[in-house]
């Protein structure tokens, strides 16, 4: 099995454990008041699917094909159509995606990034290594963890588009530990950079399938268990 298709499968199989477990409705509970949202990372779509049901107009986009098919025969099997999502297939960190000026056509009220993730082999650290050095990150730093260097990435290439828009954005990440003002530098970082005025936390513990969903790690391990204890960390900022 290729690794784009079996990223698909194991996420599916996490984001499913999710949305019957309800966690994305308590995400979704974080952004009343806006219609429209612009999801950066939809994976195999249940996390569109439950902004669908809590009233939400979807533009949602990932970059791997195997996903945006699952995603689209997700939403299609639930009795909704291009009325309620329009999926774009598009990496937000590609300069030729960026500089199609795809995403400028598409209105939206609100940028959402819950749970960034992706697949990963030595062609893929090559590709994205430009990206990463431009962010600011170093060669150690990435040959470290690749994966949290990944989600840099995408977090900083997404508040650039929500700062474009002008609109808000609203990341979900997971963690071991409760964040909050008082032990958040990163999140606070980015407020700052680019030019946010209001942050607002929440967490949420909950559990995640790693072992037989998509695998986890922790401090570059791999987690083989079933279930992993991890919080949900909200951050909205506007």
């Amino acid at each position: 099995m290729n690794e784009i298709k079996q990223y698909a499968e194991q996420w599916n199989t996490s984001a499913q454990f999710f949305y019957e477990k309800k966690y994305y409705q308590w995400m979704c509970e974080k952004l009343t008041g806006f219609k429209t949202v612009m999801e950066i990372g939809c994976g195999t779509g249940y996390s569109t699917l439950a902004l669908i049901h809590s009233g939400h107009k979807v533009v949602a986009i990932d970059k791997n094909l195997e996903c945006i098919m699952a995603a689209k025969k997700l939403i299609a099997d639930n009795g909704y159509t291009k009325e309620n999502v329009i999926f774009l297939e598009g990496d937000v960190a590609d300069a030729q995606f960026r500089e199609q000026k795809t995403l400028s056509k598409y209105a939206c009220d609100i940028v959402i990034c819950w749970s960034v993730g992706t697949y990963w082999n030595k062609q893929m650290i090559q590709s994205y290594l430009p990206y990463m050095l431009e962010y600011g990150l170093n060669i150690d730093q990435i040959k470290e963890n690749p994966e949290s260097s990944y989600s840099e990435l995408i977090i900083w290439d997404v508040c650039r588009i929500s700062n474009i828009k002008g609109v808000p954005i609203h990341i979900i990440d997971r963690s071991g530990e409760i964040i909050n003002e008082d032990t958040d530098p990163y999140y606070h970082a980015l407020k700052d950079e680019f030019h946010f005025s209001k942050i607002v936390y929440d967490n949420h513990r909950a559990k995640s399938i790693s072992s037989g969903g998509r695998v986890l790690s922790t401090s570059g391990k791999v987690n083989h268990e079933g279930l992993v204890d991890i919080i949900f960390i909200s951050v909205l900022m506007k």
